[in-house]
């Protein structure tokens, strides 16, 4: 089964452009308030120290998509997998076809529609909003009948 996987992202390129543009930022900060500029600059950090902060973010955040993506692969695999032969044939030629990004994502997409995963989805999602939108109404005080006197 044809299947991309999640990329690992590269250490981040903290070129000169911008460090530049960080430094700038730091002065727009202190020039904002003039009076506290050097209570300002005691709280700001370095570009150091930046660096490490979003390359701390960026890990994280490919820990959790890479997370993200193999439990969904799992997932859909295993719905895949207990399909009849049929509705298998009918995800395997479609995907085969799939001319977009061959990801765990998709994937999904695929045997969801194939499944009726998502037509459920989608039905259970409009009789919460249904039943919201009456909840709501009940609680929504109601007009009197106009007294003629």
């Amino acid at each position: 089964m044809r299947f991309t996987p999640f990329g690992r992202h590269d250490p981040i390129n903290f070129n000169a452009r911008r460090q530049a543009a960080f430094a700038r930022k730091q002065q727009r900060e202190r020039d904002r308030y003039p009076l506290f500029a050097e209570h300002v600059a005691a709280e700001q950090h370095s570009a150091e120290d930046e660096l490490a902060r979003r390359q701390r973010r960026a890990d994280r955040f490919d820990v959790t998509m890479r997370g993200l993506h193999a439990r969904v692969w799992r997932e859909k695999r295993a719905i895949y997998f207990s399909l009849p032969a049929a509705q298998r044939g009918e995800i395997r030629a479609k995907w085969l076809t799939w001319t977009g990004p061959t990801t765990a994502l998709y994937f999904a997409y695929i045997v969801d529609n194939v499944s009726g995963v998502a037509e459920r989805r989608v039905e259970a999602s409009r009789a919460n909003a249904l039943a919201l939108r009456r909840r709501v109404l009940a609680t929504l005080p109601e007009q009197t009948a106009l007294e003629i006197a």
